[in-house]
């Protein structure tokens, strides 16, 4: 099994019968962290502030292809990375096929 890290902020895989999404939140604690499923994505805000620094900033939308048991999500933080895994819903159809006249 390859191992995975977010390159670039973001990483998506399917992994059996979850998506999981990894993002690279180094610095970030849990509090600053906002994350949300809506309209079949996964939104993934943070804010850091520390006393004299700049504010950091992180936000991403990642798009799944396939629906999700939205009440099964789950996520962690851990060693800088959010780890997010999202059970895909085999009983929802794909979408269907549309001729082209």
């Amino acid at each position: 099994m390859p191992t995975h890290h977010p390159d670039k902020g973001v990483e998506l895989y399917r992994e059996d019968d979850a998506f999981v999404v990894l993002v690279e939140l180094a610095g970030y604690d849990r509090d600053d962290v906002d994350l949300r499923w809506r309209d079949r994505r996964l939104h993934v805000e943070a804010e850091h502030r520390e006393p004299g620094e700049r504010t950091k900033v992180f936000h991403r939308s990642v798009g799944l292809p396939r629906a999700v048991r939205e009440d099964e999500i789950s996520a962690t933080l851990a060693d800088g990375v959010l780890t997010v895994r999202l059970p895909v819903d085999d009983d929802r159809p794909e979408g269907r096929h549309i001729d082209i006249s």
